[in-house]
């Protein structure tokens, strides 16, 4: 005789769904494997060759990038996604999103590469992931609204950050190796409906000047009970950009 296991509450359910979106954020930005750990040390002024402030890249129609996404614990693979341009215009990018799992999904980022909404999320304002130009020591902080259309209880996230660019990187992944600037974000969140659900996350992200685009992304989130209930990371395969920087 097999038993079942009792459902979650809704305050569970939410939660494991809210935990979900944090964790399968828009990709133009993408997360990376067990290079996190094997990093050669913060520099903090630009190698030969690269600039002092980084300014925010002109993506073109057809720039593509290719992600695995994997558990940080494990190594194992959870997920793979083909990211795309799909259209470009005065405030920002449509961007096609095609997961293994899930299939298409469609996102809008603005001019700064920053998330506005993904599927039936949207950010309110933009999810500020890059406050371009970066440099070294540059630090910023923000507040979005995240919703899901349409509307349903516990389904309005509040997350609060603050993010500061740590310097650049060696970084290996499986599109190569590359210098990256260093991104660190931490963010604090919960929803509006009496704050039935909160927590806290890190993201740790690297960007890459010939990318134009993350080459590596990690995220750790801790829900309200303080134990850690994911730990993602995603890492550039492959990528196609156009000339123009």
């Amino acid at each position: 005789m097999t038993g079942r296991a009792p459902p979650l509450s809704p305050r569970r359910a939410t939660r494991r769904r809210l935990l979900r979106v944090l964790a399968t954020a828009p990709l133009l930005g993408a997360c990376g494997g067990t290079t996190v750990l094997n990093q050669m040390g913060l520099r903090p002024v630009p190698p030969e060759g690269l600039p002092r402030e980084v300014v925010a890249p002109l993506l073109q129609v057809g720039d593509e990038w290719r992600y695995v996404k994997r558990s940080a614990l494990t190594g194992l693979t959870i997920d793979q996604v083909q990211v795309r341009v799909s259209a470009v215009g005065r405030d920002g990018y449509a961007v096609a999103e095609d997961w293994h799992t899930a299939g298409p999904v469609a996102a809008r980022f603005d001019r700064n590469l920053n998330p506005l909404s993904s599927g039936n999320w949207v950010h309110e304002p933009a999810f500020p992931r890059y406050s371009f130009p970066l440099g070294v020591g540059q630090v910023w902080s923000g507040e979005v609204i995240s919703s899901e259309a349409p509307a349903r209880r516990y389904a309005t996230l509040r997350q609060r950050l603050k993010a500061s660019v740590r310097g650049w990187e060696r970084v290996t992944v499986a599109a190569g190796t590359f210098t990256a600037l260093r991104i660190d974000i931490a963010i604090n969140w919960n929803d509006t409906d009496n704050a039935q659900v909160w927590g806290n996350s890190a993201e740790t992200v690297w960007y890459a000047v010939e990318v134009r685009n993350m080459v590596l992304h990690h995220r750790v989130d801790y829900p309200y009970d303080g134990i850690q209930s994911s730990n993602v990371l995603i890492e550039l395969q492959s990528f196609r950009v156009g000339a123009r920087g």
